[in-house]
């Protein structure tokens, strides 16, 4: 058994994995596109027997971290053969993927589970959720007048950059898109038809990407800036009341819909969705925006990290007036009864707290932490309010 990088020679057999793995098939066109994917992406994967028997690809992404733009390493594509399941190659496939993703600097990795219990025993953790809706066409938004506009049609692709990177830069965990990706993905998966909402000054401020087939409306993506934006392209939506049965949608998961309609009894589930791994705690905390302090901040940390050695350890966080951090390892651990005692947590733990998906207060209160209060409380002020959420799939 040997772990290595693959390279391009390893396409054909790392598409008939994937093929097998994930009960596909794709065309010559498909196969093309993605050998282009795959020049790009770092593959890892185990050889044996002469043959690609495990492997997976760490995709370069940038993701918006309160309204920074971090480097992410993607998961996907992890597949073994079903004769070398169970073998314990994935464990050294994710662990290789850690090594490599420090080296590159990605302190951030994101994933979607094929088992969230799984990847837990890994070091990633849920991060992010959204609502999903189903409404009939009598449940509709009420139509209202606004005094933008709704242009139908192919807009410019730095028109909707402008209205999803000010969109997306309002939460933790989107990706911040470059044109590939739109190309690649957002245009392929979301829907054939696009709707803008510009405002009276002519100021795009929100759009959506949909499909209207056999009597429902499917939206892939809808953006808005403000609410009058929102009414504007509900107006639009609804306006297809005579074509169409239901509408259904993803939304984040604070998102109030439903309290904004007049029967709010709709069809509305939420979903867990992507997991997260702090890759480096040294690189991502020195990158990470805390709050803005009345006084300077020091909090000790003693993280848990099997699988990526580096992280584990004591650290000591110190977070300046206005919010910028170092952070620096103190040493591997701190007896019981010693003075500063640290907070101590996984790393589990502590990328969804600084992902925003949970809080200190809440996380001590079902045991994923422990330690001073009042050094959970300093924590709880240093990092700041903001949902997570994400549009995209990979």
């Amino acid at each position: 058994m040997e772990l290595r990088k693959l390279t391009m020679d390893d396409y054909e057999a790392c598409m008939a994995l994937s093929e097998y793995a994930f009960q596909f098939t794709m065309t010559e066109d498909q196969l093309e596109k993605r050998r282009q994917e795959f020049a790009k992406h770092n593959v890892l994967g185990v050889y044996a027997d002469g043959q690609v028997g495990a492997k997976l690809q760490i995709i370069p992404f940038q993701t918006y971290i309160h309204g920074r733009s971090f480097e992410m390493g993607g998961i996907a594509g992890v597949a073994t053969w079903p004769e070398y399941r169970r073998k314990g190659w994935v464990a050294g496939l994710l662990k290789y993927a850690l090594e490599e993703m420090k080296r590159n600097k990605q302190s951030i990795s994101f994933l979607h589970p094929f088992s969230f219990s799984f990847y837990r025993k890994y070091g990633w953790e849920t991060y992010v959720e959204y609502k999903k809706y189903k409404l009939s066409t009598s449940q509709l938004p009420a139509k209202k007048q606004t005094p933008g506009t709704i242009k139908r049609g192919n807009p410019e692709l730095a028109v909707l950059k402008q209205v999803y990177d000010a969109y997306a830069a309002r939460y933790n965990g989107t990706l911040n898109r470059d044109d590939a990706w739109w190309g690649n993905s957002v245009f392929v998966k979301k829907g054939s038809k696009q709707a803008i909402y510009y405002d009276e000054a002519g100021v795009p401020q929100g759009y959506v990407f949909y499909e209207v087939k056999e009597s429902k409306f499917t939206i892939g993506e809808i953006v808005h800036l403000n609410e009058e934006a929102r009414q504007g392209l509900w107006t639009f939506i609804a306006n297809h009341d005579s074509m169409i049965d239901e509408v259904t949608l993803q939304a984040p998961a604070s998102d109030m819909l439903a309290f904004q309609l007049d029967n709010p009894r709709i069809g509305q589930e939420v979903m867990p969705y992507f997991m997260a791994r702090i890759v480096s705690v040294e690189q991502f905390v020195s990158q990470y925006p805390f709050a803005s302090q009345d006084s300077p901040v020091q909090i000790c940390l003693e993280v848990e990290d099997t699988y990526a050695p580096w992280n584990e350890g004591v650290w000591e966080l110190n977070v300046a007036m206005n919010g910028t951090a170092s952070i620096w390892k103190k040493g591997e651990s701190v007896q019981e009864g010693q003075p500063d005692q640290p907070i101590r947590l996984s790393i589990q733990s502590l990328t969804a707290l600084l992902m925003g998906y949970r809080r200190p207060a809440e996380m001590a209160q079902i045991g994923r932490m422990e330690g001073p209060a009042t050094a959970i409380q300093a924590l709880e002020k240093a990092i700041p309010y903001r949902e997570t959420y994400l549009l995209d799939f990979f």
